[in-house]
């Protein structure tokens, strides 16, 4: 969460800031600030709630500054409000600092520091860096660098820094520690941000900080040095420039985009590694390479005696990224016979990882930057495990720690709520699951065809349930004033029916829970009654009947019956009062497009109820804190 952002040059400090702080504002809107050097002070500025308001104090106030550094908060410590705003300042008020992550020691260090007499003006766990590097360039005159250089060495967790000083009017300082930032590298001006395109609006030259690195920022350019004081030569790459443009494209909001978007990205995805049905599936670097954008080589270049070591699978995510990995693990153990884990990826840091040289581990995240499961990669890595990811953000972190990579094609995501980048996610593993049925021989070549070519269908299909929007929409709202609501799959789609419970709740606030339709009777079936809406998710296959019969046990409970179901199925008709229609599917691939409607009705639910569709209460898109 949090979103940092600096800018070092000739032009006018503010407005470059607050285009940078646009691009970042998913990583958290409780508040947002930005602090400028101008006629040798400094002045901070920061409002409570989202970007806009800063805005419109930054209008009125019209700050002439070329130098600088902002935020974008997710609150972590302190509740939202002006005074925990970013940036926070030392007890002279001539150093700012702007923070990601969490210090994890900084109750000791606070008490430390107000015995020594410093005064905090905020709840946050940030201020106690201002007030720590203050106390350094006490011990080492004006060195900023050396005074950052100790005050990171006693921090504990894992954070990223944006620091200026009045008294170093001529640099911006930035501190990466498990965490991402970019440094952009334009004509006499600099930039700083947490993710590179808010950097790439304005060059295509970007450095990257590693692990462990401090950044000496000026208009010329930018020098590195480890937090030992060694510095570290590194060239920086090159990097498509890109026009952020926020633009609904004619929709209410950026969700509904987004939804809409879904059949362009994964005929993308799709295309981008399978070119034919007919030819293997190529996730190779020297393919990728040609096509590769950002400057970032990456691809999927397992030997086949290490395809042929695996035995298991760990497959590490968060939320929707989770969702997406049972998904995989069904599909992958049907057709490699591969036993799959799936863990979110904070449980699995809590506990032994058992994993070792014959376990493929498998991260999914959709900005590369999630704190638990770059962690629970890391770790995986430490004992051995081959290491695959797979992103929408090929020069993230999650890209520069594994060494397979399989990339998403959804360009930017701005709303919260994922919904494309489920659907890719969920893309990405059949292909994977077809890349080791191949590579292992298992499936004979008519069969991988059917797959294959069925696969390639999945776009067309998205493109038919997005076309029957208003019915969907007109049904979804019965079930607006619901208090709480129940989904409910069986095999392939349970992982659906999770997903759809996520979404409502993330999007509308209602309570809503996912089981497996078989779990009903084991107790969930307790809090049913008539006024508990009960989605089931109806592909005919293996689990039909007996996701029918399971329904049957909701309907005699008088709950609100629900289905998302194939067009002529006329048992559905028969069992349910409300039936969200797709078009005639496998069961095997039914969970790319049985997933639209569910993410159709959050929506209108959510629209209809007046929420904050694209950025709901409490949330953030990136999680990079544990």
């Amino acid at each position: 969460m949090c979103g940092i952002v600096g800018y070092l040059g000739l032009s006018k400090a503010a407005p470059v800031l607050l285009s940078e702080l646009r691009c970042l504002e998913y990583r958290g809107y409780d508040s947002a600030g930005v602090a400028v050097i101008e006629d040798g002070r400094l002045a901070v500025m920061k409002a409570a709630g989202k970007l806009a308001n800063l805005e419109s104090l930054l209008k009125d106030v019209e700050p002439k500054a070329t130098v600088g550094i902002g935020h974008t908060r997710w609150a972590t410590h302190g509740v939202p409000n002006d005074q925990n705003a970013h940036p926070h300042t030392d007890c002279s008020s001539t150093l700012a600092i702007v923070h990601n992550g969490i210090i994890e020691n900084y109750q000791d260090l606070r008490s430390e520091l107000i015995a020594a007499g410093h005064e905090f003006a905020s709840e946050t766990d940030t201020e106690v860096v201002a007030h720590l590097i203050e106390d350094e360039l006490k011990k080492h005159g004006e060195d900023l660098l050396t005074a950052i250089r100790f005050a990171v060495q006693r921090l504990r967790g894992a954070y990223a820094l944006g620091i200026v000083s009045q008294k170093h009017p001529e640099k911006i300082f930035a501190v990466n520690h498990h965490y991402s930032l970019a440094v952009g590298l334009g004509d006499d001006e600099s930039f700083l941000a947490s993710d590179s395109i808010a950097v790439c609006q304005y060059t295509n030259k970007v450095l990257r900080l590693e692990q462990s690195e401090i950044a000496e920022i000026t208009q010329k350019g930018v020098r590195l040095f480890s937090f030992a004081g060694d510095e570290v030569t590194r060239l920086p790459i090159s990097m498509d420039s890109v026009q952020f443009v926020i633009d609904k494209q004619g929709h209410k909001h950026f969700l509904m985009k987004e939804i809409h978007e879904q059949p362009l990205v994964l005929r993308q995805t799709i295309g981008k590694y399978l070119l034919d049905p007919r030819k293997p599936i190529d996730f190779s670097t020297a393919h990728r390479a040609s096509t590769s954008k950002n400057g970032v080589s990456y691809g999927v270049n397992l030997t086949p005696a290490e395809i042929a070591k695996v035995e298991r699978i760990k497959v590490v995510a968060c939320g929707t990224s989770y969702h997406a990995g049972l998904v995989g693990k069904y599909v992958i153990e049907e057709l490699c016979g591969i036993p799959v884990d799936v863990e979110t990826a904070s449980e699995a840091r809590s506990r032994r990882l058992l994993v070792d040289d014959r376990t493929l581990t498998i991260a999914v995240s959709q900005s590369g930057e999630t704190a638990d499961t770059l962690a629970a990669v890391e770790e995986a890595k430490a004992k051995g495990s081959i290491a695959l990811g797979i992103t929408n953000r090929p020069d993230s972190h999650l890209g520069l720690v594994c060494p397979h990579l399989v990339v998403t094609e959804c360009g930017i995501e701005v709303s919260v709520a994922a919904t494309k980048t489920f659907t890719a996610q969920v893309t990405c593993f059949y292909l994977l699951a077809l890349y080791l049925a191949e590579q292992k021989k298992l499936l004979s070549a008519e069969k991988l065809f059917e797959l294959k070519a069925e696969l390639l269908k999945c776009p067309a299909l998205i493109e038919r349930v997005l076309s029957n929007q208003e019915d969907i929409r007109l049904k979804s709202v019965r079930y607006a004033e619901s208090p709480d609501m129940m989904f409910m799959g069986r095999g392939l789609h349970f992982p659906v029916a999770l997903e759809g419970a996520l979404k409502l709740k993330e999007l509308s606030y209602i309570h809503a829970s996912g089981y497996a339709a078989g779990e009903l009777k084991h107790g969930p079936i307790a809090v049913l009654d008539s006024r508990v809406p009960v989605v089931t998710m109806l592909v005919p296959g293996s689990v039909y009947e007996k996701t029918i019969s399971n329904a049957q046990e909701v309907r005699a409970r008088h709950a609100k019956m629900i289905a998302v179901a194939c067009e002529g199925d006329e048992l559905a008709k028969k069992t349910f009062e409300t039936i969200f229609f797709i078009p005639p599917v496998s069961e095997f691939f039914s969970p790319i497009v049985s997933v639209v409607p569910l993410q159709l009705m959050s929506y209108y639910i959510a629209d209809y109820l007046g929420k904050d569709v694209d950025q709901p209460r409490n949330l953030a898109k990136s999680v990079t804190v544990e």
